[in-house]
């Protein structure tokens, strides 16, 4: 008997099995219980580690930001100034990208504040 064939007389029992485990649960005290979700709190080992970094990753973020509205400028500048529209175009880019770090640096704390209140108890 091939395998196809094992399947399909086996399809009835597994699908009769699987109805009546749902059943069971179901009924079942355990499936009815809610999982803990205990708040967070600022005890846990490294959590001082963990906030160290995040200041350092706040600094680096708006100093690229910085950096990429200065490169930018500077770029758009020479690239004006020199008659060198390719350099201009990159010099725009450089800032587009230095004002989106910047905005996402800035509202990084607000973003996550927000997700985290819409998700907690």
């Amino acid at each position: 008997m091939s395998i196809t064939t094992r399947a399909r007389h086996l399809r009835p029992a597994l699908t009769a099995g699987a109805a009546g485990a749902a059943v069971w649960l179901a009924g079942s005290p355990v499936a009815l219980a809610a999982i803990p979700n205990p708040p967070a709190d600022g005890t846990a080992p490294g959590a001082e580690l963990v906030d160290t970094v995040l200041g350092w990753l706040k600094w680096a973020g708006l100093a690229s930001a910085l950096a990429g509205l200065l490169i930018g400028a500077i770029a758009t500048g020479v690239g004006h100034f020199g008659s060198n529209h390719s350099a201009s175009s990159a010099g725009r880019k450089w800032l587009l990208g230095g004002m989106g770090a910047a905005i996402l640096s800035g509202l990084a704390w607000t973003i996550a504040t927000t997700l985290y209140e819409a998700t907690g108890p």
